[in-house]
């Protein structure tokens, strides 16, 4: 050995033993700077390797195993350290849930792969949706078993997304032609048995514009009717079909009902401050006939008179038309079905009439109200039936004042 040999020689062991005495003293950092100026490559990376399983903070942890299998001369290090880093990492990505990245999953799964650690690699590609990548890794690591329940499931899986495609396009089918309580019942039945945010979302677009009842606001021919719906129309303070805004009224103060014979009724429902007409307070029902001026409760005007085969009431400012039965409009019927967040407004076209036409669709006999609809007797005809945009489960009050 010659002189320059010994001496290159000597520093090299030199640079070792400094490297090793900062390594013993816990300077990780500077024992790396050592050994890499000592042109030992492998002492580097095992170094870093070491400051990686000291690290608390996940993501540095993948940087210094990342350090290291770049460092490492030695092809046994270098995929430790990768298989080290690939590991890593996937539990950072399994951690973070819904955040995780399709594309950060697909790289972790391609390392794992490139690194023997085949069914790990098969778990990162089945979080990131790959089915490919996942059959080819579970393939080449001759995972039998669980290749051959990612295959059922792969299959189930096409299934459930070929049924779930035809029960959107069957719901909103069914929304475009009116039948929305179908639609509704078929996609609550999806949802018994999946967690479909696709379908679900289809069906809270649904309810949030059905009209409920029994108060809707229609245009009609051009005119816009405020309909309170019902075979008994209630006015009162609280639980009523026509809410009036004043202490003077009870909570169910007035009903209106047809007689045995038809005929449209009014009656005072036991109220503490009583009905009036004409200054005498009602004792029992008695027949609109051809129009009533009442006094509700202490000084609340209540006006009755007759529309058609409906009666038209008046309070505290504002109009109602209330059918006391179907509402007619022209040979069409419209009605209230059900009671509160289960109500439907349903219109009907009884056989031997027009059928009602939805934009391009002609509807049945029957079809569920929502905001935003707007009907005609023909395709291209003018309008017959509008429902306002905001009129989905709308409750009107009315004000009279507080009274006393």
């Amino acid at each position: 050995m010659g002189l320059f040999d010994r001496f290159g020689a000597s520093k090299a062991e030199r640079l070792r033993k400094a490297a090793r005495g900062k390594e013993l003293a816990g300077d990780l950092q500077a024992a790396v700077e050592i050994y890499l100026e000592a042109d030992l490559p492998d002492e580097a990376a095992r170094v870093l390797l070491l400051r990686a399983d000291g690290e608390p903070l996940l993501h540095k942890r993948v940087m210094f195993c990342d350090a290291a299998a770049r460092t490492a001369a030695d092809e046994g290090l270098k995929k430790t350290a990768r298989l080290r880093k690939a590991r890593i990492a996937f539990d950072i990505l399994k951690a973070g849930g819904a955040a995780r990245a399709k594309s950060e999953l697909e790289a972790v799964g391609r390392e794992l792969e490139q690194v023997g650690e085949l069914e790990l690699a098969a778990e990162a590609f089945a979080l990131a949706g790959d089915h490919e990548g996942e059959v080819r890794v579970l393939t080449a690591a001759g995972a039998i078993e669980k290749l051959e329940e990612r295959l059922r499931h792969a299959a189930e899986s096409s299934r459930t997304e070929r049924e779930k495609t035809r029960i959107l396009s069957r719901v909103t089918d069914l929304d475009r032609t009116g039948e929305r309580r179908e639609a509704l019942r078929l996609a609550g039945e999806w949802l018994r048995q999946h967690d479909d945010e696709a379908v679900a979302h289809a069906a809270r677009s649904i309810r949030a514009k059905l009209v409920r009842g029994p108060m809707v606001e229609l245009e009609i021919d051009g005119e816009r009717v405020r309909c309170a719906l019902g075979r008994d129309v209630v006015i009162g303070r609280g639980d009523a079909t026509i809410v009036v805004t004043s202490r003077a009224v009870s909570r169910r103060h007035v009903r209106l009902f047809r007689g045995a014979d038809g005929r449209p009724m009014v009656e005072d429902l036991g109220t503490r401050n009583g009905t009036s007409l004409a200054g005498a307070r009602l004792s029992g029902p008695i027949a609109v006939g051809d129009g009533l001026r009442l006094e509700v409760g202490t000084g609340v005007p209540l006006s009755l008179s007759r529309k058609g085969e409906a009666v038209l009431v008046e309070i505290a400012g504002e109009v109602y038309v209330a059918p006391l039965g179907e509402l007619l409009v022209g040979s069409w019927r419209i009605d209230c079905e059900g009671e509160a967040d289960t109500s439907f407004v349903v219109l009907r076209a009884p056989a031997g009439t027009p059928r009602p036409v939805l934009g391009s669709f002609t509807l049945g006999e029957r079809a569920e109200l929502c905001a935003g609809d707007s009907i005609a007797i023909e395709r291209g005809g003018p309008i017959k039936i509008r429902v306002p945009a905001g009129a989905a489960g709308e409750r009107r009050e009315s004000s009279a004042g507080r009274g006393i």
